[in-house]
């Protein structure tokens, strides 16, 4: 009797199972069917189009950042060019309140088959979950500022970056650190996707130089920045890496000084801002950050684009409008080539874009929609003002007399009082 209770208990559980599974085959091919759907009628819905659209999606307010604005003048540029065979781009900016909002936005956009393609997403935690969202509804989706490998790690059909990934930004930071003599390192970062990243990065690539990390801390906005310094001070380094954003990295900045920490902060992308100096004010004076545009280097595109931009908004373009003008004009540019607007073919085109030049440098893309080759220059604060590094940041110009040499020259970091 015990037997037999038992022995239905279990086919219980096994028929139990074999429905949830069922289930959930059945729940998985429904989707996919939805999903086909979707894809097959964006297509259609951006053939017939008169209009070309494009979905912007941003938080223009809290990343203090001009790349709606870079955006907006690449697609006045080419529709006074005529467009796509007479076909005008028609932008739509989302501006996301917060993490959660920025999914929803997401969601909602890759849900209208009416776009074409999609810019935006300024961090990585952002960009990478919406990438997911992206290649299920088959959207193109270019991201031009999301460093983090695992954006491009995941085989998609649809996805790139404008920018260079963490494993590259890592490897130059790292050179350029052993170039001006550092060999004891401390790293810290804000346990975000970003930070954390591009800190491991860092890590690994100095340990292949031959340097050493002699401490790896964390923090987060609750972190107190005293006692995090305070625990630093007992440590002998020689140079810091910050990796995270602002605002939390430039109060770590601005607390360490205060607390007597004198060696140079060396960040990530990330930093370039200019909250950078708002928040930290002198503290921040010989921070080194690496970027991807540099409005001061001699090629005709980066200076049509710098005059054009503050012609039309009256100051300077920063990284970010950069960032946006080349995502535009890049899709644009594979559209022209595929005659075509359909975002599966414009993506074909786009992996195999070769030695395109873009107003940030010239574009490559792997079959992953990552940049081939593409390098990043370094600036530094001075007296609360960026100042450029003029030549790019490869192997070659970190010798005597290029970067290393002119950011060396900048006066160490006054002291800062405790008071």
């Amino acid at each position: 009797m015990f037997r037999a209770k038992k022995s239905h208990g279990l086919m219980a559980r096994y028929a139990q199972r074999a429905v949830l599974s069922l289930c959930a085959l059945m729940l998985l091919a429904a989707c996919g069917k939805e999903y086909a759907e979707v894809k097959n009628q964006r297509i259609r819905d951006v053939n017939r189009s008169d209009t070309i659209n494009i979905a912007v999606i941003w938080d223009e307010q809290a990343t203090d950042s001009l790349l709606v604005k870079g955006v907006t003048l690449a697609a006045d540029e080419i529709n006074r060019q005529g467009g796509l065979s007479g076909r005008k781009l028609a932008l739509k900016v989302y501006h996301a309140r917060n993490d959660a909002h920025e999914q929803l936005l997401a969601k909602k956009v890759a849900k209208d088959t009416s776009f074409a393609a999609v810019i935006g997403h300024r961090f990585s935690s952002n960009s990478i979950p919406a990438s997911v969202t992206y290649e299920y509804h088959g959207l193109l989706f270019v991201s031009p500022s999301s460093t983090n490998i695992n954006l491009t790690n995941h085989g998609f059909e649809y996805t790139f970056r404008t920018i260079a990934s963490d494993r590259n930004i890592s490897r130059e930071i790292a050179a350029l650190m052993k170039s001006l003599g550092h060999r004891r390192i401390a790293i810290i970062d804000d346990r975000g996707v970003y930070g954390k990243g591009i800190a491991d990065g860092v890590m690994e690539s100095l340990a292949d130089l031959g340097l050493q990390t002699v401490v790896r801390r964390h923090f987060t906005p609750r972190t107190d920045f005293k006692q995090l310094c305070a625990e630093l001070l007992r440590h002998d380094f020689d140079a810091i890496f910050l990796g995270g954003v602002m605002p939390q990295t430039a109060d770590f900045i601005r607390v360490a000084r205060q607390m007597g920490i004198q060696q140079r902060v060396y960040g990530g992308d990330g930093l370039d801002s200019a909250e950078l100096a708002r928040i930290a004010g002198e503290a921040a004076n010989g921070t080194v950050v690496p970027t991807s545009f540099n409005p001061e280097i001699d090629h005709p595109l980066t200076k049509a684009f710098a005059s054009s931009f503050k012609k039309r908004y009256g100051k300077a373009p920063d990284t970010f409008a950069a960032a946006g003008y080349d995502s535009l004009k890049i899709i644009f540019e594979s559209m022209q080539r595929s005659k075509s607007a359909e975002p599966s073919v414009v993506a074909s085109h786009m992996r195999f874009l070769k030695d395109w030049q873009g107003v940030t440098g010239s574009y490559t893309y792997d079959l992953q929609g990552d940049l081939v080759g593409k390098s990043s220059y370094f600036k530094f604060l001075d007296q609360s003002q960026f100042v450029y590094v003029h030549d790019s940041a490869t192997t070659e110009p970190l010798k005597k007399g290029g970067v290393a040499a002119q950011i060396d020259r900048l006066p160490h970091q006054p002291k800062i009082s405790k008071e």
